[in-house]
């Protein structure tokens, strides 16, 4: 009867030394969850610019656009995106290289220890331009 009264405290300390563990791995795996998300976003988003310029010829207003929608669809401000579209103009076949990077804000206090405030996301696409243009 002694021992059993002398193992009841033993389970809690157990619990509360396991229970933070657990927490950081669960908030840890949601952290890394929504970092693969934003690159899944920023991925789409290149693709999806540098389909249009492709067609378009090179970084026009439209292209942009098209970049910005996806982001915003992706849940990214795409004030926070660097969007680098080389060269502004291009020719039948000449290849176009759409790139953007992203500060991903880190939220979990104890990943900011080792990774910094933000973690850097990119995402780049060359294609070549198929715009003809007509005499």
């Amino acid at each position: 009867m002694r021992r059993v009264r002398r193992e009841e405290g033993v389970v809690l300390v157990e619990f509360a030394l396991v229970a933070g563990l657990l927490l950081l791995l669960c908030f840890g795996m949601i952290e890394l969850g929504l970092v693969v998300n934003a690159k899944l976003v920023l991925a789409a988003a290149v693709r999806e610019g540098a389909r249009r310029a492709a067609v378009e010829g090179g970084a026009t207003a439209a292209v942009r656009d098209k970049i910005e929608e996806q982001l915003r669809l992706g849940n990214i401000d795409p004030a926070e995106v660097e969007i680098r579209i080389v060269p502004d103009r291009a020719s039948y076949g000449a290849t176009i290289r759409v790139a953007l990077e992203y500060k991903y804000p880190i939220l979990l206090p104890l990943l900011q220890s080792v990774f910094g405030r933000s973690l850097s996301l990119q995402a780049e696409i060359v294609t070549r331009s198929e715009r003809v243009r007509g005499p």
